[in-house]
């Protein structure tokens, strides 16, 4: 996959009593009651990918990273799941292109699990860090760019391994350019934790 690998946010401690924030590794996540992650992880472990916004081009490449190592995280005992901010018709197409039709996908417009999950803001500054601007523009030749919300532009992604409504493992987005290794996060969770 290449890039910019990440793998120094993987985190698999339990959180500290009063540290800010919502649900963190080793805790329980307070999902909307309708969540459709609720009955797929009681089932088994899934690797939940929360994006930014079809428009975002480092979310695209998300989307093809995963779909290119689905088969191995299946293999690792994890189903996998997205998290979006936009419409079901809006996603389809995208989840189409690559490959993707068979995971579980959760539009969510109003942001309930993003908050969920603690997932911030970026700051400001980073929309104009010269790293992000670089490495977008590199990842934009083989994934394109398209039009964003200025909400989800600022919107923090995050990856997540979650069993039984708890977070097994993590990767926090620092910059919307992070990559994360997806399978290697499954692979920690499965090592580091009952699963």
């Amino acid at each position: 996959m290449g890039g910019n690998r990440s793998h120094d946010r993987v985190t698999l401690r339990p959180a500290k009593p009063g540290e800010p924030g919502s649900a963190r590794s080793g805790q329980a996540v307070d999902l909307p009651a309708d969540s459709p992650l609720r009955p797929l992880t009681a089932r088994a472990p899934a690797l939940v990918v929360f994006l930014r916004s079809f428009g975002c081009t480092f979310c695209r490449e998300a989307m093809a990273d995963v779909a290119r190592s689905r088969d191995a995280i299946r293999e690792s005992g994890a189903e996998v799941a997205f998290v979006h901010g936009g419409t079901p018709e809006e996603a389809a197409p995208w989840f189409a292109k690559y490959g993707l039709g068979d995971v579980t996908v959760v539009s969510d417009p109003g942001l309930e699990h993003y908050r969920a999950f603690g997932l911030g803001r970026t700051h400001a500054a980073a929309l104009v860090d010269p790293q992000v601007w670089t490495r977008g523009a590199v990842c934009a030749i083989s994934h394109g760019f398209g039009a964003q919300s200025v909400e989800m532009m600022r919107q923090l992604p995050g990856v997540f391994v979650v069993q039984d409504g708890a977070i097994r493992a993590e990767f926090r987005h620092r910059s919307p350019s992070d990559r994360p290794d997806y399978l290697a996060l499954v692979r920690e969770a499965k090592h580091g934790a009952t699963m």
